[in-house]
């Protein structure tokens, strides 16, 4: 039972990593910023069937002149926050942590969205539910501490990217 539980558990996850926001319930807020490293179009999804796991998406722009690395997240929330990746990997999507932090060059974005990088929150006390608001803290291995929230939004039923899945 406890096998079956962890694969339903699981599966929801994936599905709900893999799909594109649905539009927004709540106003998108301002750009969060510490010095020219800004985070923007945060958002996550509600936890699945009361798994304590969900997954975060966002934007990281750095404006500086020099390339900076985010090598921690961390939020109030969850007592555990990952970067993580999906691929395709023969016809089988996987997803693993990102090792030695995300490299955000000199002047360029950096994209978590659904399908690819993104926050794993593991172990959520409380679930994460549509409309509310869940506080993070990326720190940058030069920028230091950056303040996001993320809104919490129901992931669109169809994916392009999970057609089939």
């Amino acid at each position: 039972m406890r096998a079956f539980l962890f694969a339903v558990s699981t599966a929801l996850l994936v599905a709900a990593c893999g799909q594109p926001p649905a539009t927004p319930e709540a106003p998108v807020e301002a750009p969060a910023t510490a010095g020219v490293i800004e985070v923007s179009e945060a958002w996550g999804t509600p936890t699945p069937g009361g798994t304590p796991i969900s997954a975060g998406y966002l934007e990281i722009a750095n404006g500086t002149a020099e390339e900076d690395r985010l090598i921690a997240v961390s939020s109030p929330r969850a007592p555990r926050v990952e970067l993580h990746e999906m691929s395709m990997d023969g016809g089988v999507m996987r997803m693993r942590a990102v090792e030695g932090g995300l490299a955000v060059a000199a002047g360029e974005r950096v994209t978590l969205a659904p399908g690819g990088l993104h926050l794993m929150f593991y172990d959520a006390a409380q679930p994460f539910v549509v409309g509310e608001s869940i506080p993070v803290t990326l720190t940058f291995a030069n920028a230091g501490e950056v303040s996001a929230t993320l809104m919490i939004r129901t992931p669109s039923a169809a994916s392009p990217e999970h057609s089939g899945h």
